[in-house]
């Protein structure tokens, strides 16, 4: 087995190095910008434009800087490096860095993100070294990694290659992978949140819902106050309300909410939207975002509402870095003309929507009665019940017993074996659950503004994790998150926990070949269905 990276930290010009920055067998470092210019570093990788990578890069910076093309954009374009300095490689190909065969993948996260492959000859042999930056993993992703690596690297990776991958596993060898560098933002097993795509659609209709039907908001804050809907999260069968069956509320007219109540009044606000909501003036949709990210969901919700996206300037010259004309045909420079308004994450409370309605009714948006905004993050959400939680609290792996391996890995078919990991593992709950508009649950409301966080995470949540650990045959998994000496003890148990569990999974997944394990796949992914 492969060495474990040193995580005692090297020190350049006082400053620490982390040894999980520094890719073994190489000159090169990832994500390291914020210790200079690095003893020994030959190449500084980027994985992603968020300032939390880039940190520290200047644009005196005299290292050399390997990223995509839409980083390097920005990289180039914001902080104003050198472009010589900076090289842009493209997605989805294998290319020779110093040496180094280096591939870069879509790490579902922000645009331009990218999970860097590294394929380092060494002492006839190729060390493959997986660095996932800040990603959101999927089972697309996995087969993508796998297919790379099958790749003689006498012969090219093209996006044609990466393309083929999504149909499994099978079919092509997987190799040991030495290294994987996690992105472990959300290891833990409260942070379990439903897929991206039910999370975009839910709140896209939520936001058409109270777009068409003035009555639609007060009643479902009403309905939502009162625990009216059920505790369970919904199915992906189960019907939202449409705009054309709004919400009723199930008192009389005279039974209010929050909603309607007159309060103090808020800066260019009314004493009681109710009017307001008679009047028919719009509601205003804000959705939170940083540097790059989040763009999936504003970009669903003016779709839907058929509207603009109203940007600041600083936020359309960074969006300009994606160079995608659909996006940038949306957006517009008009506070009044846009429904759909793009914020800072930090903007996204109470008092600073109030003022934000204030300010943009003082800019021409007079007929914006109200704010609805949007806090989508993975933060929101810890467990079943989307609640929030300052600090969850920690939860070890329980033993793997031989008799729970056996019962997991020889059941009678992938569901026994699911189900027994499941329950062991505590995945259950995260792979299962689901989100529609009744998961909604306002944080926040007053007569004029109210504020909904959704669990759309442009991490990997835990149940993702598993799967992504465990389908993918690994020497050694890094975490890249460090925290404090409890919650890294906790990563590596966890991480331990699912390598035992994908190599006893490959070691039984007889009849397959040595290499190859189609049956892990399968085990593996009917975690996320396991009751």
């Amino acid at each position: 087995m492969a060495p474990r990276p040193e995580r005692a930290p090297a020190t350049q010009g006082g400053r620490a190095v982390p040894g999980y920055k520094r890719m073994p067998h190489t000159g090169f470092t990832v994500d390291a910008f914020r210790y200079g210019l690095v003893d020994g570093c030959t190449g500084y990788f980027l994985t992603h434009f968020h300032s939390d990578h880039y940190g520290g890069l200047t644009k005196g910076f005299a290292g050399d800087i390997f990223c995509s093309r839409i980083t390097a954009r920005c990289v180039v374009g914001r902080i104003g490096v050198d472009p010589g300095r900076v090289h842009a490689l493209p997605m989805n190909t294998r290319c020779v860095v110093q040496g180094v065969f280096v591939t870069l993948l879509d790490a579902n996260h922000c645009p331009g993100a990218a999970v860097i492959l590294f394929e380092v000859p060494r002492d006839g042999r190729l060390v493959r070294i997986v660095h996932t930056g800040d990603f959101r993993a999927t089972p697309e992703l996995v087969d993508q990694i796998l297919r790379v690596f099958a790749v003689d690297t006498a012969h090219p990776v093209t996006p044609e290659t990466v393309a083929a991958a999504g149909a499994g596993c099978e079919g092509h060898t997987s190799p040991l992978i030495d290294y994987i560098y996690l992105d472990t933002t959300y290891l833990q097993p409260v942070y379990s949140f439903p897929r991206q795509s039910q999370v975009v659609q839910a709140v896209a209709e939520f936001s058409h819902c109270v777009h068409s039907d003035q009555a639609y908001l007060p009643a479902f804050l009403l309905r939502t106050a009162r625990g009216g809907w059920s505790s369970r999260q919904s199915t992906p069968d189960r019907a939202s309300p449409g705009p054309t069956e709004p919400l009723r509320p199930a008192a009389t007219p005279s039974l209010i909410t929050r909603w309607f109540q007159p309060r103090k009044r808020i800066a260019g606000g009314s004493s009681s939207s109710s009017d307001l909501w008679r009047r028919g003036r719009r509601v205003l949709f804000a959705v939170g975002s940083y540097t790059l990210g989040k763009e999936r969901l504003f970009v669903e919700i003016a779709l839907r509402l058929r509207s603009r996206v109203y940007v600041t300037e600083e936020k359309r010259r960074i969006l300009g870095c994606i160079a995608s004309p659909s996006l940038l045909a949306l957006l517009t420079d008009d506070m009044a003309e846009a429904q759909v308004h793009v914020v800072s994450m930090a903007q996204v409370n109470m008092q600073k929507m109030g003022e934000y309605l204030a300010a943009v009714r003082r800019s021409g948006g007079a007929g914006f009665s109200s704010v609805v905004a949007f806090k989508p993050t993975g933060w929101a959400q810890a467990g079943r019940g989307f609640a929030w939680r300052e600090q969850p609290p920690l939860e070890y792996p329980p033993e793997l017993s031989q008799a729970r391996l056996d019962l997991a890995c020889d059941g009678k078919g992938p569901d026994a074996a699911a189900a027994a990991l499941a329950l062991e593992a505590r995945l259950g709950s995260s792979g299962g659950c689901a989100f529609g508009i009744d998961s909604l649950r306002a944080h926040g409301s007053s007569p004029t503004v109210a504020i909904f966080p959704v669990p759309y995470s442009e991490h990997s949540s835990f149940s993702e994790l598993a799967e992504f650990v465990c389908s993918l045959r690994a020497g050694q998994v890094v975490p890249t998150v460090p925290a404090s000496d409890d919650k890294d003890r906790l990563a590596d148990s966890w991480l331990r926990h699912w390598q035992r569990l994908g190599a006893e999974f490959e070691r039984r997944a007889a009849p397959a070949p040595a290499g190859q394990y189609p049956a892990l796949g399968l085990h593996v992914r009917a975690l996320q269905h396991a009751a």
